[in-house]
């Protein structure tokens, strides 16, 4: 394990101003893994994407293997974890009480499959919910992943990442709501997960094709609060690096419920180490 430093800082002043909780002063040492009042706040632990074995949670076991490594995936966390349900109770009532709704069609879409119809629910039901980025000045979860992708352009990866969004999702065990062949600035869309117990997180997503970015912000009812924000740049040996910040926080209680009864940040490292891994492995052969 190392220490990188955090782009998040410049990104994000009002959430990374944030640190991770210490704890009541203890005369015994601290854990040379991982000493928690020791991390600087602009700093990120490393974890190497080879070498580390996945962990055996209850999503995880439902989805498909994570998607190969040999694009160097990489990551680093910081701030406070794990996330802690933020903003006012009346908020965390209303965020618990639409996640519950879209959990409950979410069940009749992996039950059933009806398709078309429940594209059209999705869209109706989208609409009607607002943006959802962590509350700054809050505890926030920060986390920092990379990869690389030799002998292609920036510009055809962050085309491709945006052209074959069912492709990368699908890696990872994930369909999207409603069927979507490629993202549009502006589109709002549920991350489908089979569960159990299956979720829909809803997400709207903002792109920058000068910039070659991609801003994906959850909307109301996500078990999450938070952003991430994808950034294609070239290498200078014409290739990419992609750089993924995440800023996450708890929407609701069911947030701690959810860190009881399964490992949902463990499962978020998978999601983006399988969609990170299938445009590595779409791109690598061109």
């Amino acid at each position: 394990m190392s220490r990188i430093e955090s782009q998040l800082s410049g990104l994000l002043p009002d959430l990374t101003a944030a640190e991770v909780p210490s704890g009541p002063a203890s005369s015994g040492p601290q854990s040379a893994s991982r000493p928690p009042s020791a991390v600087p706040a602009n700093s990120v632990e490393v974890f190497r994407g080879s070498g580390v074995p996945a962990s055996t949670s209850a999503w995880a076991s439902q989805v498909a293997p994570r998607g190969p490594e040999g694009n160097g995936f990489d990551f680093g966390v910081s701030g406070a974890f794990p996330p802690r349900p933020t903003g006012s109770l009346k908020e965390q009532v209303k965020q618990g009480a639409l996640l519950l709704e879209q959990t409950q069609a979410a069940a009749v879409s992996v039950a059933l499959d009806v398709g078309s119809s429940m594209d059209a629910y999705a869209r109706k039901h989208l609409g009607h919910l607002e943006p959802s980025p962590p509350i700054a000045g809050s505890p926030t979860s920060l986390t920092d992943y990379t990869s690389t992708i030799p002998g292609v352009s920036a510009k055809e990866a962050y085309a491709s990442f945006v052209s074959h969004p069912e492709m990368l999702f699908g890696a990872a065990g994930i369909s999207l709501r409603p069927a979507a062949s490629s993202l549009t600035d502006g589109a709002r869309l549920f991350l489908e997960e089979q569960g159990p117990p299956p979720v829909w997180a809803p997400i709207t997503v903002k792109l920058d094709a000068e910039q070659r970015t991609v801003h994906i912000t959850t909307l109301d009812g996500h078990p999450l609060r938070g952003t991430n924000r994808f950034i294609f740049d070239d290498d200078g040996t014409g290739g990419t690096r992609i750089r993924q910040y995440s800023a996450f926080q708890g929407s609701s209680p069911a947030t701690s419920v959810g860190l009881a009864l399964m490992d949902p940040i463990e499962r978020q490292h998978d999601i983006w180490r399988s969609v990170h891994g299938q445009l590595h492995e779409m791109l690598k052969a061109r």
